[in-house]
């Protein structure tokens, strides 16, 4: 993985004609324009059909095994990923925030 994410960074090095690059350190999230982005990104992709909203793209229902500090913070932030009066689900979140690390992944 490393690997790719050094060639992926000398690619663009080399295209913006870059002599020397210099990595840094994974910034932090969770600031209040991730937190925008976020919201948008559901508010764009959630749909009502009568019940709770729900992304149409998604067709496969799986159960996934979370560690209790990891769920936790799901609720706290899709507590405040509401949208106008509806709620969003902490599964609605992890499977949001799923698809954007296999996203960001492909792109590595």
């Amino acid at each position: 993985m490393a690997g790719k994410q050094e060639a992926f960074e000398e690619r663009v090095a080399k295209v913006l004609g870059a002599e020397r690059s210099i990595p840094l350190d994974p910034l932090p999230s969770q600031g209040p324009l991730d937190l925008l982005q976020l919201r948008a990104e559901l508010e764009r992709r959630l749909r009502s059909s009568g019940g709770r909203p729900t992304d149409p793209a998604w067709s496969v229902r799986r159960l996934i095994p979370f560690k209790e500090e990891g769920w936790r913070e799901l609720e706290q932030l899709a507590a405040r990923c509401r949208l106008g009066g509806q709620s969003v689900s902490p599964s609605q979140l992890a499977a949001l925030l799923i698809e954007r690390g296999l996203r960001d992944l492909k792109l590595a």
